[in-house]
């Protein structure tokens, strides 16, 4: 019980750091270049209508694909799979958001990975706190 509940408070303390230090990281200085563009490519998939209505109706036919999978009466793997799934296809969209917003904001693609594994970091140790509270 008492590992239990200093893992709890040692994750919340972290989760707490990592918010304090995002929050007090100084954007009201930040001013955008007049040019920004996603990294400086102009000719790339995110800007073609059609890549992007593709891949959203392949997105949304395996998610209808893996709700029907699950509603079906599947067994333990095939649920761990879909619920697995679409984890992933959350974090990966979050990711991309991430990504996406600082590039659309003039920051380098450097500053935009990095802005991309913290908040990967923070899921992680999200993750790993709501586990530990859900075993005890």
């Amino acid at each position: 019980m008492v590992s239990w509940l200093a893992s709890s408070v040692l994750m919340g303390v972290v989760v707490v750091a990592i918010g304090w230090l995002a929050w007090h990281r100084g954007w009201a200085d930040y001013s955008p270049a007049e040019s920004a563009t996603r990294g400086g490519d102009t000719d790339s998939l995110w800007d073609d209508p059609w890549a992007l209505a593709i891949a959203f109706a392949v997105l949304v036919v395996g998610a209808v694909g893996g709700v029907v999978a699950y509603i079906t009466d599947p067994g333990p793997m095939v649920a761990t799979a879909v619920v697995a799934g679409a984890g992933a296809l959350l974090v990966a969209y979050l990711l991309g958001g991430v990504y996406l917003l600082t590039t659309s904001r003039g920051h380098p693609r450097s500053l935009a990975v990095a802005e991309s594994a913290t908040v990967a970091g923070t899921l992680f140790l999200v993750a790993v706190a709501l586990q530990l509270l859900g075993s005890g």
